[in-house]
This record gives C-alpha cells, sequence and structure tokens, in this order.
C-alpha cells in the first residue's frame, strides 16, 4: 500500500511504500531513521545469534540418542536461521503492539465516544505488552495529541514516522514505543532526529525533550519493575543536540556507504 502525507503546509509530498518500507519525496528516494541508524555497530547481536542456534539444536537433540544424517542435516540447517526466524517472529509481535497503540491513541485523541475503545489482542504475550502501555499512560494521566506522524527534514533530506506527540506532566514529548529487550544508543538518536524534523517543520512547537517507552514481550525481565514497563525521558536542550550531532555522524557514515556499493577500485 502507497500512502500520501502532506507536510510543510502542503508544500511537500511524503509517500510511504509499506510493502518495501520506501519514502520517496517528488519520486527521489528518501533515507529513512531507522535505516540510517543501521550503520551503528550491534556488537550484542553475534553473541545473541550464536545463543540462538545453541538453544535450537538443544532443544531438538537429547543425550544418548541415535540420530540419522537426515534428521542431523535439518536439525543443522534450522540451528543456523533459529535467529532469523526470531527476529521475524519479534517484529510481527512489534507491529501487533504498535497497531494497538496506534489505535489506542487515535481513540483517545478523537474523543471515547466517536469510537469503540480498540480491543486487546488476543495473543497474550502481545496484550501484557500492551497493558503495560495502557498501565503508564493511565498512571501519568498521558495526554496523546497524535500518533504515527511522518516527519521530513528539508535541511538534511531524511523521513521518518514517530510513533506519538504527548504532554506528560504538563511537557510535550516527542515519543517512541519500543517492544525490544533494552533502551540502546540508537534509539536516543532515533528520537532525536524525530524531533529536529518535527521543529523543522512546526518551530512553534516547543517540546521538554523525548520519551522512550518500553513494554517487554516476556515477564522475567519486567518483574522488579511497577507496571512491568520501563520508560527513558531524555530532557534538556544540550543532551538533545548532542543525541541528534550523533545521528548526522551516522547519516554522512550511511551516505560513504551506499556511493561505495557503487565504487570500483582501480587495478594494476
Amino acid at each position: 500500500m502507497k500512502t500520501k502525507t502532506k507536510l510543510y503546509r502542503g508544500e511537500i509530498e511524503l509517500f510511504f511504500e509499506s510493502f518495501n518500507h520506501k519514502y520517496t519525496v517528488d519520486d527521489v528516494p528518501v533515507r529513512n531513521i531507522t535505516t540510517i541508524n543501521s550503520v551503528i555497530a550491534k556488537p550484542g547481536l553475534i553473541p545473541w545469534a550464536a545463543n540462538e542456534a545453541v538453544d535450537y539444536i538443544q532443544s531438538q537433540i537429547q543425550p544418548g540418542v541415535s540420530y540419522d544424517e537426515i534428521f542431523l542435516g535439518q536439525t543443522y540447517e534450522a540451528a543456523r536461521k533459529a535467529h532469523a526466524q526470531r527476529k521475524i517472529d519479534a517484529g510481527t509481535m512489534g507491529t501487533l503492539v504498535h497497531k494497538w497503540v496506534e489505535n489506542y491513541i487515535n481513540w483517545q485523541v478523537g474523543g471515547s465516544s466517536s469510537e469503540e475503545k480498540p480491543a486487546m489482542p488476543v495473543n497474550e504475550t502481545a496484550k501484557k505488552s500492551c497493558e503495560r502501555f495502557l498501565f503508564w499512560a493511565t498512571e501519568h494521566k498521558v495526554k496523546f495529541l497524535l500518533s504515527e506522524q511522518p516527519v521530513y527534514s528539508k535541511e538534511y533530506n531524511y523521513t521518518g514516522t514517530l510513533d506519538f506527540i504527548a504532554v506528560i506532566d504538563g511537557k510535550m514529548y516527542i515519543g517512541d514505543l519500543k517492544t525490544s529487550n533494552a533502551i540502546y544508543s540508537e534509539h536516543y538518536l532515533q528520537t532525536a532526529a524525530y524531533r529536529h524534523a518535527r521543529e523543522e517543520e512546526f518551530p512553534e512547537e516547543k517540546y521538554e525533550g523525548q520519551v522512550i517507552v518500553r513494554v517487554g514481550k516476556g515477564d522475567d525481565e519486567f518483574e522488579s519493575r511497577a507496571g512491568g514497563i520501563e520508560i527513558a525521558y531524555v530532557r534538556g536542550d544540550e543532551v538533545y543536540k548532542t543525541m541528534f550531532v550523533g545521528f548526522l555522524g551516522a547519516w554522512k557514515l550511511h551516505d560513504v556507504l551506499e556511493q561505495l556499493k557503487s565504487y570500483r577500485p582501480d587495478s594494476l
């Protein structure tokens, strides 16, 4: 599906193709924030992938049992892909939770009398994540202003879609929802990029900062936290500016790496 969003009072028409997650302005592809941040090294993914392979093998092979060559070959091949399947499963779960949160925010913004409150997902894991988000929003009397808002920076030619904008304790924040196992450094750069693009289009909007709301996909990691949710606030203009400079560094590195894809060195 292809959607169009008019930005900068209709001056910019931003198109998004959901099937390949592609953004364009005037038929020209635009770098998106998530892709730019993908150049940041994630060394933790290596042991995680190895652990996924080991866990899969251990679930299939028992000590003292004889297995034929075909079964072993299939097991090893499946173990090699176990991390990729887990990533797909996590992405599916994240999409489900994000969609519910989007519907909930739109329901709240539109007024509870206009539509029915979105029903909780049937899947238990997704349901718990949504309940955690709802707990946070209710406890802090969060007033949501909008959700899933595309943004675009004319100055730096990048784009993305922020999760929500909300007023918390009387202050306005750019908000990002995460279902990951932790809050990572690139998440801070991501929210800084969203905020810069939003303030570029709407300089009259005054933000207190950014907030990252992480709801987990499991139970153990949240047993010690009230409501089972992790919140990270980014306050202060200097901190925000430092994070945005970091994002621009990732943006430049991504640009160089893209150019190198077509580079062919001279040969002797």
